[in-house]
């Protein structure tokens, strides 16, 4: 009996010696250095054989026993021959002195569970010499490339603006310059002439030709225009017959005498500039006057415009071109509208009309949750979190008093004004004394009066606050959350009170409240949680090694 007991203990140290053998051999564990600074970083490398067709899984955890993981690099990996070697490398490192273990990891090969190697890192305190070495102010702050995704919006307003664009340049655009004189009927234009040649110096100067010409063309000019189409080309003998025929066409009747004097004009002027008679102003001069009664005369008799007569009209022709160009524009402008409603109905139909609202209109919460987010830490005892932008540095402090009475350092850091459709600000300040210990507790009511009093300081009303104790990765703390209203908006709000043993941390997140009858799209929810549910704290494992003396 005692010598099979010899015997199974054999084999079962045989078969547990192997298989560490056989880890060791497939798992291979390095560090890039085990002694290091308060805050530097390990690179803590894991390197696992396998054929190609086997899965490997690394963990992923943020914490390996007394050590914080800094960053989970990419896994990498070497081919060789038909195996391939898969190498995944962590960033760790320790916030406080003394030696610690990191523990054996777990990897999982197919269903066989692997052990990495335990390795100690030596962590020691930065010396500081303040004799030696100078102090520096805090360096400012450093603008980061927004690189949020860029909305696209004002395109589809564009679009719609374009057809009125169109329509304002075709209708204030410069139209051809017309002369004063084409703007005028024909009985206007005749006065206007006639008073031109009133002012001309044709009988100061005894041009009597070119005074009878003008008389004549004035005289010539109206009739062709009202009466007989012809009347410039024809010869005097010629007019005065063509209009009697005209006339009795039309239905007009001029006197006799109206009709010998237009006659006598015409043949006296024909005298001076074909035959060089001569002429003397006097008789200039009632020919002038004859002229203006014999136009009066005709325009007496002449039946109303019709329609053609209006046409030739400049400014009648002008207002006609307007009306058709400005009636030509709004059907286009009406197509154009169409046009754009059946593709909005579309689009709205394909997508979806809330997200076309987005797109049109644009929505900043959105937008926000679909950028890029950036991770950093902030204050001491550190704060880690995920935000849209990275928190800025505050001059000011939003804390109340009885806080600021406990502390020895505060900082505070913030992505705007809790205005804001979106606000994250972090608070964290160290104690006095020897901080928190490990069974304490932030009193519930006293945090919550705390805060009260800083969002009324801020401008909030109708505060609304519920508390509850809450756990984040092993700190403790309070969370307060509810609504307030401020300039006339209504905001919802989670407040985290956490004690870090050394100090407090406070982070507020706030938002807009949503007005949405789809969960889905209550999109300041959707940014509160998500902060929410990255945030984490720096990890003081009570297991370390203590430096030895």
């Amino acid at each position: 009996m005692i010598k099979k007991l010899v015997y199974i203990l054999f084999l079962l140290c045989v078969a547990i010696t192997t298989a560490q053998t056989q880890d060791k051999t497939e798992v291979a564990t390095t560090v890039d250095r085990d002694l290091i600074k308060i805050g530097e970083e390990v690179k803590l490398g894991i390197s696992v054989d396998a054929d190609l067709g086997d899965l490997i899984i690394f963990p992923e955890q943020q914490t390996m026993g007394a050590l914080e993981v800094l960053q989970s690099y990419p896994v990498d990996s070497l081919r060789m021959a038909d195996k391939i070697r898969l190498f995944k490398q962590y960033g760790v490192t320790q916030f406080d002195s003394g030696d610690y273990w990191v523990p054996r990891l777990e990897i999982l090969k197919n269903d066989r569970r692997l052990k990495s190697d335990s390795i100690l890192i030596s962590v020691r305190e930065v010396e500081v010499d303040t004799t030696k070495q100078g102090m520096f102010p805090i360096k400012g702050y450093v603008d980061i490339e927004d690189k949020s995704t860029a909305s696209y919006g004002w395109m589809w307003w564009l679009l719609l603006l374009i057809p009125v664009i169109i329509a304002v340049v075709l209708l204030t655009r410069k139209r051809e310059e017309k002369t004063y004189e084409e703007t005028l009927q024909p009985y206007e234009w005749t006065k206007y002439r006639l008073k031109l040649l009133d002012e001309g110096s044709y009988l100061d100067n005894r041009q009597w030709k070119e005074y009878y010409t003008e008389l004549t063309y004035i005289i010539r000019r109206y009739i062709d225009s009202k009466v007989y189409g012809h009347t410039l080309e024809s010869t005097t003998g010629q007019l005065i017959k063509e209009l009697k025929i005209a006339m009795s066409e039309k239905g007009m009747h001029i006197t006799d005498k109206t009709q010998s004097r237009l006659e006598e004009i015409l043949q006296k002027a024909d005298l001076v500039k074909f035959a060089t008679a001569s002429g003397d102003a006097i008789s200039a001069k009632e020919d002038r006057q004859r002229t203006m009664e014999i136009i009066n005369n005709i325009h007496k008799v002449l039946p109303p415009p019709t329609e053609e007569e209006l046409m030739q009209d400049a400014r009648y022709r002008r207002k006609q071109e307007i009306k058709k160009r400005t009636r030509n524009i709004l059907i286009g402008v009406g197509i154009g509208i169409v046009a754009l409603a059946i593709a909005m109905g579309i689009w709205s139909y394909v997508i979806g009309f809330d997200n076309v609202k987005d797109k049109v209109f644009g929505n900043a919460q959105r937008d926000l949750t679909e950028q890029t987010w950036l991770t950093s830490d902030y204050g001491m005892p550190p704060v880690q979190l995920n935000s849209p932008d990275i928190l800025v540095r505050q001059d000011t402090t939003t804390l109340g008093d009885q806080f600021k009475l406990m502390s020895t350092s505060i900082d505070q850091f913030a992505t705007g004004e809790i205005s804001d459709d979106f606000y994250v600000g972090v608070i964290t300040f160290t104690l006095k004394g020897d901080g928190f210990k490990e069974d304490d507790q932030l009193p519930p009511a006293v945090v919550r009066d705390n805060m009260t009093k800083v969002l009324d300081g801020l401008g909030a009303t109708d505060i609304l606050m519920l508390e509850d104790e809450v756990e984040i990765n092993g700190v403790k703390g309070v969370s307060l959350d509810g609504t307030y209203k401020l300039d006339d908006k209504d905001y919802e709000y989670e407040i985290l009170m956490m004690a870090n043993k050394i100090g407090i941390d406070q982070i507020i997140i706030s938002n807009l409240k949503d007005d949405e009858e789809n969960r889905d799209r209550e999109y300041g929810r959707i940014l509160r949680e998500r902060v929410r549910s990255s945030i984490t704290f720096p990890s003081f494992d009570d297991g370390k090694k203590k430096e030895k003396e």
